[in-house]
């Protein structure tokens, strides 16, 4: 049983439709579109249903457990995840690759970069801000039915955390580039990058869905690690550095399922490279 997300509706039934178009029987394959509440609850815990298989967040998995505790969940659910730039890193790699796992889909992956984690020699080199602030500045904002645009429009009006990621700055934080509502409905954001976030901090440790970066400054590579790993989540990590022990070290130490050395948190590749696990 196919059960899309509100949201999803419209590209869930394109798929659906090549599914049968291809053969596969749609008694096999039932497609119900409905909204949360008592239809999606009777499909989570129908006595009929051996295995949920959910994508969403932590507190939706939490509540189908909730909803029957025997219930077989296979659920891929929230990340807050950082890159971390080393000392040694390629700068102009790990801009680029920063800016492309933060905003990419307007932030909306699972494994979008939410966090940067710079060693305090390079977040003092006013080069490096300057070149983060170009790179973000710099994307192009619009329709998905334009093929120049970078960051499209939310799947919904920003809303709770990500509301308050766009608009409210914690104590100790500054823009380097302030986000901005580009239509009336709230679906269209710039992008915007948080300095300043501290340790332990709301954003810090808070999982946002959308255009926002936060970005801390960390005394050295071992402070910088453990604050990667001090979230909640374990989803993804990555790290740029073309020192070849603080590369080791990093992988012995991340606790993520996914780990990327020298590119971007997003992209795996199915079947070729692997994703979710420890």
């Amino acid at each position: 049983i196919l059960k899309p997300a509100p949201e999803t509706v419209a590209t869930a039934w394109v798929l659906v439709q090549q599914l049968w178009r291809a053969g596969v029987p749609r008694e096999v394959l039932p497609f119900v579109p409905t909204r949360a509440g008592e239809v999606g609850q009777r499909l989570v815990t129908h006595p009929d249903v051996d295995v949920v298989i959910l994508t969403g967040s932590w507190a939706t998995a939490r509540l189908f457990s909730s909803w029957r505790p025997d219930l077989r969940l296979m659920a891929e659910t929230s990340g807050k995840n950082a890159l971390l730039i080393s000392a040694t890193a390629d700068i102009d790699a790990a801009v680029k690759d920063l800016v492309a796992s933060a905003f990419g889909h307007a932030g909306q992956k699972c494994s979008a970069a939410s966090l940067a984690i710079v060693e305090a020699s390079v977040h003092d080199n006013p080069a490096f801000l300057r070149q983060l602030r170009d790179a973000v500045t710099t994307e192009v904002v619009g329709s998905g039915a334009d093929p120049a645009t970078v960051i499209g429009p939310l799947i919904r009006p920003a809303g709770g955390p990500l509301r308050r990621a766009l608009t409210t700055l914690e104590p100790g934080e500054s823009w380097l580039v302030a986000p901005q509502q580009l239509d009336v409905s709230g679906h269209l954001w710039s992008p915007g990058v948080k300095l300043g976030v501290q340790p332990g901090s709301w954003s810090h440790l808070t999982e946002w869905f959308g255009p926002v970066l936060g970005v801390m400054r960390a005394p050295d590579l071992d402070t910088a690690i453990d604050w990667q790993n001090a979230v909640e989540y374990g989803l993804t990590a990555g790290i740029h550095a073309l020192d070849v022990g603080e590369c080791e070290t990093w992988i012995e130490r991340i606790q993520s399922g996914n780990t990327y050395v020298n590119r971007g948190t997003t992209g795996a590749v199915v079947n070729r490279q692997p994703f979710g696990g420890w």
